[in-house]
């Protein structure tokens, strides 16, 4: 494989079928689909457990893969273009901070894909249109920051749940 080959391929904004599973699958089934992680993801404590054996750069091909990330997005939530070639390269794991980004990431995708009820197309489009709730950011644009993860996870509480006031 190229260096960065993977990393640098534009992706679709629409989200591979893998995103698409049942509205029985946990949260955090999800969250590991879509970093490409073995099965077992039941809980925060099994998520805790995979960060502290580290995340390589395979779980942010399968993050870009399962979101549609563009590169735009992927450069700007996780980590940029040539950090992202030079560990893939050098066969480094993912930062702490790096793989923090990509489940931040990839538990409001899989909340997201949970909330619309495996409504792939929707997802993708919810995800990037703009919403004065955020300032009028995109939902993806509010990852950029764990507070706005946190905005975003409130919304998609309220409309999961139909919470208002």
């Amino acid at each position: 494989m190229a260096s960065g080959a993977s990393i640098t391929a534009s992706a679709s904004v629409q989200p591979a079928s893998a995103l698409a599973a049942s509205s029985e699958d946990s949260l955090y089934a999800r969250i590991g689909v879509l970093l490409g992680l073995d099965k077992g993801m039941n809980s925060e404590v099994d998520l805790i457990d995979r960060l502290e054996k580290g995340l390589t750069v395979g779980a942010v091909q399968a993050l870009r893969s399962g979101v549609g990330l563009t590169d735009e997005e992927t450069f700007q939530l996780i980590a940029p273009r040539r950090t992202l070639s030079r560990r893939e390269t050098l066969g480094q794991a993912l930062s702490r901070e790096e793989a923090d980004k990509a489940v931040r990431v990839a538990r409001v995708a899989a909340h997201a894909q949970q909330a619309f009820r495996g409504r792939p197309a929707y997802t993708a489009e919810w995800l990037r249109t703009p919403i004065a709730d955020l300032g009028g950011r995109t939902p993806m644009q509010a990852l950029v920051t764990e507070s706005g993860a946190l905005a975003v996870t409130e919304l998609l509480a309220i409309i999961e749940y139909g919470l208002f006031g």
